[in-house]
């Protein structure tokens, strides 16, 4: 079963798609509330797949995705987040995010992206 890291500084956000990831056959591999936290965390479980917010505080969703990216090249990121800018998605496709998911969202299109991106909840 692919792992999945959690990394938004609001709680509530992370319980929620705790739940979707635990309803779709997902592992939780961690999560963190904030984007420094989110890059040690990174480190300490190697997860699949990470889930970011774009506003966080101590590091922001794009710097924490470049950070990830030079732990791990090949990094699976998806953003999830409110900001939905375009030139913030731009800059979060750049430093490396697959996709952007914009808050408010429906628990279909998370465990969607997540299936497209893994092959589903479970290892072929």
């Amino acid at each position: 079963m692919p792992r999945v890291l959690v990394i938004d500084d609001a709680e509530y956000a992370r319980d929620i798609l705790k739940k979707i990831l635990v309803s779709g056959g997902y592992l939780i591999a961690g999560e963190a509330g904030d984007g420094e936290a989110g890059v040690t965390e990174f480190s300490r479980t190697n997860p699949d797949i990470v889930i970011i917010d774009m506003i966080m505080p101590k590091m922001n969703g794009i710097e924490a995705i470049k950070a990830i990216k030079k732990i791990k090249p090949d990094a699976k990121i998806i953003v999830i987040s409110a900001d939905g800018q375009a030139a913030h998605i731009e800059e979060a496709v750049k430093a490396g995010a697959l996709s952007y998911i914009n808050k408010p969202y429906q628990w279909s299109v998370v465990l969607n992206e997540l299936a497209q991106l893994t092959g589903g909840p479970e290892k072929p």
